[in-house]
């Protein structure tokens, strides 16, 4: 497993198809992943100084977990998974990522989009619908999600939701993201099926401090309840 993924990391390392994208980025450390994933985070696009810098999905280079990777943490955690790897990672002779408390499983995560965007006038750029649908054209998320074959996939954020649905699902999806979990939580999460892998699929709140609706969500005992139903 770890030479499928690498190769796969390496393949998104040397792309360089879109010119807006800010390219520059580490090799994703195989050694910080958890093989048996049963739960898979799709989130929009890079941040810009986490995994970018460390290599390891929610850290910088500093050895911290941003702020996103700390609300997310909240929320797994309540379902028993979260952000930190299986084992210690040393990211340099003074900088080392503490490995998951005993009982917690680490998940995976990854993105829709494999680079930075780059800044716009307010905060992060968002990635163009012509760069979102070249990456997921180019299979890295689709090898990412047969090698880990995941029983329960996160789509983090509207970004993500609508651009997972359009290109990879093919399907319609509610405007609102909030009326799509709120639809989920009156019945079931729904099965999909993506190159014959059999996954259970969420959309999930953005886990920015900056977001109410995740706050609400975290609180929301009726999900977590679906979500554990779908990892038994």
């Amino acid at each position: 497993m770890n030479d499928s993924l690498l190769g796969v990391y390496r393949e998104i390392k040397n792309c360089s198809s879109c010119p807006l994208m800010n390219r520059e980025k580490c090799l994703r450390r195989c050694d910080a992943v958890y093989h048996s994933c049963d739960v898979f985070i799709i989130s929009q696009a890079l941040a810009e100084r986490q995994l970018r810098l460390s290599g390891v999905n929610f850290f910088g280079a500093d050895g911290l977990a941003g702020n996103t990777g700390k609300n997310l943490e909240a929320f797994l955690n309540r379902f028993d998974r979260t952000i930190y790897p299986l084992t210690d990672i040393q990211l340099s002779d003074t900088v080392l990522i503490p490995k998951s408390r005993e009982g917690f499983l680490p998940v995976y995560n990854t993105e829709i989009t494999q680079c930075f965007p780059g800044k716009a006038a307010k905060g992060d750029r968002k990635p163009s619908e012509e760069e979102m649908s070249s990456c997921i054209d180019k299979g890295f998320l689709i090898k990412e999600m047969e090698i880990i074959k995941p029983k329960l996939l996160l789509l983090m954020g509207k970004l993500s939701r609508d651009s997972f649905f359009r290109y990879v699902l093919k399907e319609s999806y509610p405007e609102s993201l909030s009326e799509h979990i709120a639809s989920i939580v009156d019945s079931e999460i729904p099965v999909k099926v993506v190159r014959g892998l059999h996954v259970s699929v969420l959309p999930i709140q953005h886990a920015s401090g900056a977001n109410p609706n995740f706050s609400k969500m975290l609180k929301n005992d009726r999900l977590i309840e679906l979500i554990k139903k779908a990892l038994v």
